[in-house]
Order: C-alpha cells, then structure tokens, then sequence
C-alpha cells in the first residue's frame, strides 16, 4: 500500500547532494512507490539556492527531480492552520505552512528536522 508524503526541503536537498543517492530518504520513499508531494514553498526554497542559477546541470537536475512530484499550493485553510501552529509550536513560519500543508492534506510528513516537527499534534513524521 502506498502513502501520500510530502516532503520537506531538506530531503530533496539531502538527495540532489548525496554522493549515493541511493542511502537517501528521498530515494527510499520513491523506491517503496510512495506518491511524493511538496510544498508550493518546498518549490521555491529549492529554487532559491545559488547553484541553481550558476549552473545549468544543477537547475537540469532539480527540474528532473520536481517533474515527479506535486506541488500542494498554499490554501487559505492552509495559511490560517500554519499561523495556528506557529503561535502554539513556535514553528518558523516555512515549517509551519508545511506542517500545515501535510496536516490538512493527512499526508505523511518526510523530514531530516524531525525535532522541529515531532511536537506538531497528529502530524505523522516519517522518521528513519
């Protein structure tokens, strides 16, 4: 059976940067055919680093990687649960949309930073 799982940025990060890619979170979870989900979010934090944008191998590889997954955009319901658990968790605002998003979503949450997300109540952290 498979599960919805949004991922957080750092596992897509942690893959693009692995020397064996095959150890990785991201990998595993795509092995077992579980549907990978991230947030609209997730998307431009991936965009935003440098080496994007200096060489066209990186951006050729994040497109490869993000033409598989789909992208959960930010819904009002979304924005007012991820201000929620920012004020009761003391979540940064990024976290909280995408504990948010997985919350609303009753997606599995996949996470390197499961200590900034493990007190989220009844968010499902995969951890390894």
């Amino acid at each position: 059976m498979t599960d919805d799982v949004l991922l957080d940025t750092s596992v897509v990060i942690d893959f693009l940067r692995a020397k064996n890619r095959t150890e990785t979170k991201f990998y595993k979870l795509a092995e077992k055919g579980e549907n990978l989900y991230i947030s609209i979010l997730t998307y431009a934090e991936l965009h935003a680093g440098k080496s994007v944008w200096e060489s066209q191998k990186a951006l050729n590889s994040l497109q490869k990687i993000l033409s598989g997954l789909t992208v959960i955009y930010l819904s009002e319901v979304t924005a007012r649960e991820a201000g929620r658990i920012r004020a009761v968790y003391k979540l940064d605002l990024i976290d909280s949309i995408i504990a948010a998003t997985a919350l609303e979503k009753d997606f599995s949450l996949a996470t390197l930073n499961t200590k900034h997300f493990i007190k989220v109540t009844g968010l499902n952290v995969i951890r390894y």
